[in-house]
């Protein structure tokens, strides 16, 4: 089987000379664990990326601007947003979606999908942030991971309406919905971050191994 290529996607900020762009290594070091390649993007028109490159990760970072799915802001003060980059992926989204290749999100990915085929989001919530939980999986998920497990927590924005296409696949105690996966396309998102839960990468917590996640979207290509 021929070496997956993982289109990864990225925030930006301003640096001293330029626009910078920045994302996180560990998802380069889980996908090559998981026997593809991620490709860091930078910049350019998404069909020809998509044409380019073998699946889609849309990555972690801050919140999508309210507007993206029809709401005014409650608190702008609360949230970190990037409305460049939420243009920016929406139209990879759509270019990979379109294609049948694979999307995998994580964190503000897993909003990002939800967004854009039509949901929508809760602008803040309490207790998501900066702490682990357990996590109740169903589907897909039960089938890649320890359907008894527990994951890291680094939010404050969570799914209200789930997108019509979408099915929730994983929910926290109190019924908070943490996966969402498409019944028939190839599309994955997960509230939590699996690239810190990763043996040799990052290990949030201890015994806990979500390379399954990155090696379904290897698969997929």
């Amino acid at each position: 089987m021929n070496q997956a290529f993982i289109l990864v996607s990225s925030g930006q900020f301003v640096g001293n000379l330029s626009i910078q762009r920045c994302q996180s290594t560990l998802y380069a070091a889980c996908l090559s664990a998981a026997g593809g390649t991620g490709v860091l993007y930078s910049g350019g028109a998404a069909p020809a990326l998509a044409a380019r490159c073998d699946g889609l990760l849309l990555a972690g970072g801050g919140d999508l601007h309210p507007a993206c799915y029809g709401q005014d802001c409650a608190d702008l003060t609360r949230l970190s947003i990037d409305p460049v980059r939420d243009g920016e992926e929406h139209e990879l989204f759509e270019a990979f979606y379109s294609r049948g290749k694979p999307v995998l999100g994580i964190c503000r990915g897993l909003q990002a999908i939800n967004v854009f085929l039509g949901g929508t989001l809760h602008q803040h919530v309490e207790g998501h942030a900066d702490c682990c939980h357990p996590i109740r999986y169903s589907g897909l998920l039960r089938r890649l991971l320890d359907p008894s497990g527990e994951v890291n927590s680094y939010h404050h924005q969570t799914i209200d309406h789930v997108a019509d296409s979408l099915s929730p696949a994983a929910r926290t105690p109190d019924g908070t919905i943490e996966a969402l996966v498409h019944p028939s396309a190839p599309i994955l998102g997960v509230q939590w971050h699996p690239e810190r839960l990763v043996s040799g990468v990052c290990e949030d917590i201890a015994g806990i191994n979500h390379l399954p996640l990155f090696q379904w979207l290897c698969e997929q290509c």
